[in-house]
C-alpha cells in the first residue's frame, strides 16, 4: 500500500432527493472510504468551490448502507437508491447512464459487498462474538518503518493479549500481530499512536507510528489490556 492515499472514491454532480418531499436539489457529492478519518461516507456540498474548501457540507453516514439499488420503474432517469438497515433511504440521480453505473459499482462495493466479506472472511479472533466484543479495531495510517515492508491505510485491532495489523480492503489478512506483554512503550497525542516493539516480537525490535484521529481510544484499549494482563499474571514487560 502506499503511504499516501486519498479516501476519496467517486464525486460528482447529482440531484439528491430532499426527505419527505420529491424535490431534487442539485449539489456536488464526495463519497469517502472508510480511513482513520472517519467510516463510509457522503459528503454533500452546495457546489464543487465549496468541496475545495470544506466548507458548508452535510455528512451521511454509510455505515448501515444494506443494498445499493437502480429501480427500473422510476419516472425519473438514472436514480440511485441507498436502503439504510432502519429501511430509510437515500435517493439521487446521475446526469448520465454511466455516472448512475459508475456511482452504484463503487457504492455497492464498498458499502454492501465488502461489509458482508468481513463478515464472511475475517479470521476466528475478528469473528466470534464472544472475542468481538473485548477487541476493538481502528482505522489507521501506518507511516514506513523497519521492519514491515507494508505502509498507509491499515486495521489496526487491540485484542486481550496482543496488537495485529490488518489489510484494510482484506480483513482475512493479516501484516504482524504484537503480544502485548513484548510491547517495551506506547503513547499517543492528538493525531498519533505510537509503540516500540520488543526484540521478541515477529518484526523484531522497532518504532511503529500510526496517525489517527482515535490515538487517545486506541492508547486507553491497550493500556486496559496491559493492566488486565499484569493483574491476572504479574507478567514483567520485557
Amino acid at each position: 500500500m502506499d503511504s499516501e492515499f486519498s479516501d476519496i472514491l467517486k464525486q460528482g454532480y447529482v440531484k439528491v432527493r430532499r426527505r419527505h418531499f420529491w424535490i431534487y436539489q442539485r449539489c456536488w457529492l464526495v463519497f469517502k472510504r472508510a480511513s482513520s478519518k472517519g467510516p463510509n461516507r457522503l459528503e454533500k456540498f452546495p457546489n464543487e468551490r465549496a468541496s475545495n474548501f470544506h466548507c458548508h457540507q452535510k455528512v451521511i453516514d454509510l455505515t448501515d448502507v444494506t443494498d445499493v439499488t437502480r429501480p427500473s420503474k422510476e419516472k425519473k432517469k438514472n436514480v440511485l437508491v441507498l436502503t439504510f438497515a432502519d429501511d430509510s433511504t437515500l435517493t439521487f440521480t446521475c446526469d448520465s447512464e454511466k455516472e448512475a453505473a459508475d456511482w452504484q459499482k463503487v457504492l455497492h462495493r464498498e458499502c454492501v459487498q465488502n461489509g458482508m466479506h468481513s463478515l464472511r472472511s475475517g479470521e476466528p479472533d475478528l469473528l466470534a462474538s464472544s472475542l468481538t466484543q473485548q477487541c476493538e479495531r481502528f482505522r489507521v495510517c501506518l507511516l514506513p518503518c523497519k521492519g514491515l515492508v507494508t505502509s498507509g491505510e491499515c486495521v489496526l485491532q487491540v485484542g486481550l493479549e496482543a496488537i495485529s495489523l490488518w489489510e484494510s480492503r482484506n480483513p482475512s489478512l493479516k501484516f504482524a500481530s504484537w503480544p502485548l506483554t513484548s510491547l517495551r512503550r506506547f503513547g499517543r497525542d492528538r493525531t498519533w499512536f505510537t509503540f516500540e516493539a520488543g526484540r521478541m516480537c515477529e518484526t523484531g525490535e522497532g518504532l511503529f507510528k500510526f496517525q489517527t484521529m482515535e490515538g487517545e481510544a486506541i492508547y486507553q484499549q491497550v493500556h486496559a489490556a496491559v493492566q488486565s494482563i499484569v493483574q491476572q499474571q504479574d507478567c514483567p514487560f520485557r
